[in-house]
């Protein structure tokens, strides 16, 4: 959220976006589902049908209407269209609209317009900024290439060298490419601008820097008249660091994982031969079972030539893990480029069968990993495109095949990167065309040691570390080969002209002072080594090897071990023959690689995918503490993934456990808590945002933890819409195949729909408003209630995005609830002894049987007698009070007689007396019958 917008003003625009989409599920001042029986009528939208053009129409509400917006006549009488794109299965368009001042984008100011088919404004997502023409001030007194040199100082990256402007439009932006200058891995492109500031708006130059020392894609902006820093986004999301240390050794609840049958996958393969030993959908790691050989499995409609292919044209161009949407590769040594020879290689038949023993470190089996990334970005990115996220939405492909957008955007896939460990990354440039990166790591197992282990006979074993570009020591290790120290092992020279026989393991000093790991690595490998063993030339731990794979990848293990033991092996040496053996250490379970999880894969890329559809191609706006990026990453993966034989609606499903070596999905996973519709499991709601306000006082990470929080309730929409309309095993069917299939698509339409800088209402606002786009509604109850029950209801307040003033609430939409019968109407108290049977009574107008209840209903909550909602008596700290299943006394349960009058007795409990509690019954439909209720002592 800009920081000059007021929490006033922001506050206002939720109340009218919240009434807005209120608005689509009515039909006049009564409720349209007043009647439980009857589904909504086609809601009405913002606007009836318009005559037009979409962005003339979207153009014209918005100048019609600035005060709904904050906003005067002035300040949208200037709008330009950044994008404007329909998506096919519904027929909306969405128009984002960015705000501009003396013929200058002001950054970040966008409105998302849809428009219905019919011309209907259905729902607008805006950040709009108020008052322009007072808030702008500053001159251009920089060039493009001044404004880089402010940019680096400001970033503190190393100072630019020889910075060229490389090509420059004669435009009011004075749009600028200028040279990556040894600080950009690319180009950077600059433009003027007004920049959003606590003061006001401030004439900027706004620069894209591809960091070419560290993992960040900076959006940055300077002043144009000072050269100050104004702002720096970092479009590159990491996982979080510290939250994944601290889960390392958390426990599982373990179940015994089942073979899960293949996924059917698409229904409409391209024939191109091509086959991929994988964990195969919806398998998602090792611990769901084995890989399989899946051939032909790229979709006709998302990639017509398959997924080799770039030129449009039958036969494929690549015979590597490349191609339209992907190139996936090894970058081990962090160069942002492939290792020499680490595309996988096919051949003509495209086979990309390779061996992976699990037993061992991940080092040995990299092809198989590099072919199970590039299968799984492909997955996604066809899985994706049925959904709605296209060539015109500012999808990632190299060739666009005529069908809008721009192309050059293929993603960068690097497996096992050399960047870090124990975390995964994926950069997303905002432009249409601006090629994203995606950077999967090792997760080497730290917490159970060193992964290697030297052995010296009749001298004692010794724990060694690992090499990136090496071959890894296997479980069986070398069998009794002698020791070799050959000094820094620099030259063939440093060998002596007679070596053992049948083998032998070189011992060389540490440092890089001399030479590089890598190169006393291939002079041992010439020499004739089975094995290099660094002796690490400092104190400390001993390091992991690194080098540059600037030539052919060597075929020895090296591993190093500290300067104690390095001391201890030469003199050992020294004394006589040494013999003995490096191998993996018999207590490491092996180095695991994140291209075996797809989980983690799918998340990554999920993260390109909501940046680019909030706001439109050519914006990157999730902005504010709110933001739910993590949360829609988790989800997509969770739900692509979804499997009935692992994963149930009340059970425990971790986000990433195969990485953290936790044995199935029922693991905790990297997040906060797994996910769970059982609030037990996942306590989750809209307040535990705040600071202070998650488990015992602590407070959720941002934006990793908020996001899991979103997920959350994401996951629990999932399921209700399952219990309604079915599981669909094939994600890749149509949107009304299946519940889960449904809930993909309105997540993947919201995110279209939301506009710039969304917080958790917001996002829950456009997600109904795109089942009335594609339903007319017909869900709408069923997303209120799910919503609702985790404190996202009707009243619920989002404030700003700032974390900490937003307001949670438990009610749902007042057109999806009703009254008992023989019951006080809410908010009035009905008074009962505790401990005695409630009946409690509702209409439907004709008997409909038994089986009409929603999964979980009905049940009881407890509530504050004087304000009605729900609280925590220990404080304003997860978890709220859980909904607490009702049940029937003695052998009763629900009746019904023939004009449909139901009968739910209620056994109430003796310990609830001087308490109050809500009572909650849900039909299947979403439809809640809600009364609350006082009790007092027998």
């Amino acid at each position: 959220m800009p920081p000059h917008l007021s929490r006033g003003r922001r506050n206002a625009a939720l109340l009218l976006s919240t009434t807005l989409v209120a608005s689509m599920t009515t039909l006049s001042t009564k409720p349209a589902w007043a009647d439980p029986d009857q589904a909504p009528a086609n809601p009405i939208f913002l606007t009836g049908p318009n005559e037009g053009a979409p962005n003339d129409i979207a153009m014209r509400y918005l100048r019609a209407h600035p005060a709904d917006f904050d906003v005067r006549a002035a300040d949208v009488s200037d709008l330009a269209v950044m994008s404007s794109y329909t998506s096919q299965h519904n027929g909306v368009t969405h128009v984002n609209l960015v705000q501009r001042y003396k013929d200058l984008d002001v950054f970040g100011a966008v409105s998302t317009v849809n428009i219905a088919r019919d011309g209907s404004v259905i729902h607008v997502g805006d950040s709009l900024v108020s008052g322009l023409a007072e808030k702008a001030s500053g001159v251009a007194s920089l060039d493009a290439v001044e404004a880089v040199e402010a940019a680096a100082e400001g970033l503190d990256l190393a100072e630019p060298k020889n910075a060229k402007v490389m090509s420059r439009n004669a435009g009011t932006a004075q749009t600028t490419v200028v040279s990556g200058a040894g600080i950009s891995n690319q180009p950077i492109p600059a433009k003027l601008g007004w920049q959003q500031t606590q003061d006001g708006l401030r004439l900027a130059w706004q620069m894209v820097i591809d960091d070419s020392t560290d993992e960040h894609l900076w959006n940055a902006a300077v002043d144009a008249e000072t050269g100050e820093l104004l702002n720096a986004d970092d479009w590159t999301t990491h996982e979080n660091a510290e939250e994944i240390a601290s889960n390392l050794g958390r426990s599982v609840t373990s179940t015994s994982p089942q073979l899960s049958p293949a996924n059917p996958g698409t229904r409409n393969p391209v024939q191109d031969g091509s086959s991929y030993r994988v964990f195969n959908a919806p398998k998602e790691s090792p611990n769901d079972g084995s890989r399989s050989l899946v051939t032909n499995p790229a979709d006709g409609t998302a990639s017509p030539y398959g997924w080799h292919d770039t030129n449009g044209t039958p036969g494929a161009e690549y015979t590597t893990t490349q191609g339209n949407n992907v190139h996936a590769y090894q970058d081990t040594d962090n160069n942002n480029a492939p290792d020499l020879g680490s595309s996988p290689e096919g051949g003509a038949n495209l086979s990309f069968d390779f061996p992976a023993d699990l037993n061992e470190h991940a080092q040995n089996y990299q092809d198989a990993a590099t072919a199970n990334l590039f299968y799984w970005n492909n997955v996604i990115h066809d899985v994706s495109y049925l959904y709605g996220f296209d060539e015109a939405s500012g999808n990632f492909q190299s060739n666009n095949y005529g069908r809008g957008g721009t192309g050059g955007d293929y993603v960068r896939a690097e497996a096992a990167d050399g960047g870090g460990t124990n975390n995964a990354n994926f950069s997303t440039p905002a432009a249409d065309g601006g090629t994203p990166r995606m950077q999967m790591y090792l997760w080497p197992g730290t917490q159970f040691g060193d992964p290697n282990q030297v052995v010296v006979d009749g001298v004692g074993s010794f724990n060694a570390s690992w090499s990136r570009f090496s071959p890894a020591p296997t479980a069986a290790g070398l069998p009794g080969h002698q020791f070799v120290y050959a000094g820094t092992g620099c030259t063939a020279a440093a060998y002596p002209g007679t070596l053992p026989s049948g083998g032998w393991i070189s011992v060389v000093d540490g440092g890089t002072t001399a030479c590089s790991y890598l190169q006393r690595t291939q002079v041992a490998q010439a020499a004739g080594a089975k094995a290099l063993v660094i002796a690490h030339n400092a104190a400390g731990t001993a390091p992991v090897l690194t080098g540059a794979m600037t030539a052919a990848r060597v075929t020895i293990p090296a591993v190093a071990v500290t300067q104690a033991n390095g001391a201890a092996i030469k003199a050992a040496i020294a004394a006589g023959t040494a013999t003995g053996t490096v191998r993996k250490h018999p207590d490491h379970p092996g180095i695991r690689d994140g291209d075996f999880d797809a989980g983690v894969i799918l998340h990554e890329y999920t993260h390109g995918i909501s940046l680019r559809l909030t706001g439109g191609p050519g914006v990157n706006c999730l902005t504010g503490d709110e933001q739910q990026g993590e949360g829609w990453s988790d989800y997509v993966a969770l739900t692509m993934l979804l499997d009935p034989k692992f994963d149930t609606a009340d059970g425990q499903r971790g986000m990433g456990p195969y990485v953290l070596f936790q044995d199935d999905r029922s693991g905790g996973g990297i997040r906060p808590r797994p996910y769970s519709r059982n609030m037990e499991i996942q306590p989750f709601t809209y307040d535990s945002i705040k600071t202070g306000g998650w488990l015992n006082g602590t407070s959720l990470a941002a934006p990793h933890g908020i996001g899991h929080g979103w997920t959350s309730v994401l996951w629990d929409m999932t399921w209700n819409l399952i219990d309604r309309h079915g599981f669909n095993p094939n994600i890749y069917d149509p949107w009304n195949s299946g519940g889960n299939n449904l809930a993909l698509q309105l997540v993947i339409d919201g995110l279209k729909m939301q506009g710039c800088a969304p917080g958790f209402v917001t996002s829950r606002n456009a997600i109904i408003a795109a089942d009335a786009a594609l339903t007319g509604g017909e869900n709408a109850c069923i997303i209120w209630g799910s919503f609702a029950r985790r404190g996202l209801g009707y009243s619920a307040v989002q404030g700003t995005t700032n974390r900490n003033d937003n307001s949670e609430a438990f009610d749902t939409h007042p057109s999806c609830r009703g009254d008992f019968v023989g019951r006080a109407g809410q908010p009035e108290l009905n008074t009962v002894i505790a401990g005695d049977a409630a009946p409690m009574k509702f209409k439907l107008a004709a008997n409909r049987g038994l089986d009409i209840l929603a999964s979980g209903s009905p049940y009881s909550r407890l509530v504050d007698c004087d304000t009605l909602k729900t609280v925590n008596p220990d404080g304003p700290i997860t978890p709220r009070p859980t909904p607490v299943a009702a049940r029937n006394p003695g052998g009763s349960h629900m009746s019904v007689n023939a004009n449909g009058q139901y009968n739910y007795p209620w056994k109430t409990d003796p310990s609830w007396a001087g308490t109050c509690r809500e009572f909650v019954l849900t039909l299947d439909n979403g439809f809640q019958y809600r009364s609350y209720f006082k009790f007092i002592a027998g």
